[in-house]
């Protein structure tokens, strides 16, 4: 749940929690943020975030459905919240769907440069929006 560190939220829809050690790594280096994570779409539809969020990951490296319902789930509850897909080299549709529904397609792995610039643009973003603390 929200934390008392300054900064923004970001939340990863992952599998597994390794894929979220990067963007941690990233936001404690910029001493700034919180990164709050979970393991299924269907638990963040059922128990999603209180409050502002700067950035969405979704590590989908398996199911296209299940990307596109929750990028369709967070374009009506979170229309302007910076998303992201990260997805395996050569899956065209899920790239498709991704950039159709607004959000930026990364493939797997993402080097760690990457990831800092991803968490530096949400937390300079949410810092130009005025987003609160997590």
């Amino acid at each position: 749940g929200p934390t008392e560190v300054e900064g923004p939220r970001i939340v990863m829809l992952c599998a597994e929690l390794s894929y979220a050690e990067p963007p941690a790594r990233s936001l404690e280096k910029l001493d700034s943020g919180s990164l709050l994570t979970y393991d299924r779409p269907e638990q963040f539809r059922l128990n999603p975030p209180v409050g502002e969020v700067a950035l969405f990951v979704i590590v989908d490296r398996e199911s296209l459905e299940s990307t596109a319902h929750t990028l369709r789930w967070l374009g009506r509850h979170w229309h302007g919240t910076a998303r992201v897909v990260v997805g395996e080299t050569g899956s065209g549709r899920q790239e498709l769907t991704a950039r159709m529904d607004g959000a930026i397609y990364l493939v797997y792995p993402i080097p760690s440069e990457q990831w800092q610039s991803l968490v530096r643009l949400a937390v300079q973003s949410a810092k130009r929006a005025g987003i609160p603390a997590a």
